[in-house]
């Protein structure tokens, strides 16, 4: 993974403050983000939309049919580097499905922004994952068709340190006239505060009294926020990233960030609950990139 296109994060410690600084190096700000918006093409009803990408996957899943890939998805591009690309590709994931008896779906929260649909749900019984993940799904549709995916996945783990599980927590989509308020909310906190560094400015974005945290290794508030990212700091004293792209639809707005953790490159799925402009809740899945030569498709995760 090329260093040039990530913000360097430079961490050192002085009087139990962990004090941080970019080193710009073609550092990309979150304004350079492509936004999952429709482009002037004219799209179904939102929740028609929403209602077909949770059927795509229902049907997956539940009735374990892969025949069922022909109905939904067309013309298919596969940016999951674990799956193979097109049609051929979802149809054998399909099929891995069907072969085992106990795999299921609980999809948790619908989000539509243009012709895109982001699903956040719990896997169960599929063989390649070696127990429940908990996965954000991306689809693009045209034409009432699935023609692209991003996905990542991440295992189940316990209640963090609040008691918090990785899905629990409020669904409903509400505000939706605020969508675009809260997309520029959450894009200006991740530069100004994750690209830009400037931490002496979260509480402009984020309500410690009322800060609902599911990262399973992170608790409520923002003092355990920064716990973490100073724990991470004495894993390596380098940190990488690179927002690549913005869903909203409401009071929800997810991040897709590429970035160059201690753990290795990794793709970050941050979804943040926004509420009278302050983000009051966040959850997340931190997917692993394998190495190139592993990929099964030339598309790229992002």
């Amino acid at each position: 993974m090329a260093r040039g296109l990530f913000a360097s994060w430079n961490f050192t410690t002085r009087g139990g403050v962990v004090l941080l600084a970019v080193v710009a190096n073609g550092v990309g700000t979150l304004s350079s983000v492509a936004p999952a918006q429709s482009q002037g093409r004219t799209v179904m009803a939102s929740d028609t939309l929403g209602a077909n990408a949770r059927q795509a996957m229902i049907d997956i899943f539940s009735k374990k049919d892969p025949t069922v890939v022909d109905r939904h998805f067309e013309s298919f591009v596969q940016h999951d580097p674990s799956l193979v690309d097109g049609l051929a590709g979802m149809k054998s994931f399909a099929a891995e499905v069907a072969s085992s008896p106990t795999a299921d779906i609980t999809i948790y929260r619908t989000l539509v922004d243009g012709d895109f649909v982001l699903l956040h749900s719990r896997y169960q019984g599929v063989a390649r994952y070696a127990g429940s993940v908990i996965a954000f799904d991306l689809f693009r549709f045209k034409d009432g068709k699935i023609v692209e995916h991003w996905g990542g996945q991440e295992s189940e783990a316990p209640p963090n340190l609040s008691g918090r599980t990785q899905v629990d927590g409020p669904t409903e989509v509400l505000d939706r006239e605020n969508t675009e308020a809260n997309r520029t909310l959450v894009r200006t906190y991740r530069e100004t505060v994750m690209v830009s560094l400037r931490f002496d400015r979260i509480e402009e974005f984020i309500e410690d009294a009322h800060y609902a945290q599911h990262a399973s290794k992170i608790g409520d508030g923002i003092a355990r926020l920064r716990d973490r990212i100073a724990s991470v700091a004495k894993e390596r004293g380098q940190l990488y990233l690179t927002p690549r792209r913005v869903v909203a639809e409401g009071n929800f707005v997810l991040v897709l960030s590429e970035g160059d953790l201690p753990s290795g490159p990794t793709a970050l799925y941050d979804l943040f609950r926004v509420e009278n402009r302050k983000i009051v809740e966040h959850w997340d899945v931190l997917t692993p990139i394998p190495p190139r030569e592993q990929w099964k498709n030339s598309n790229g995760p992002f």
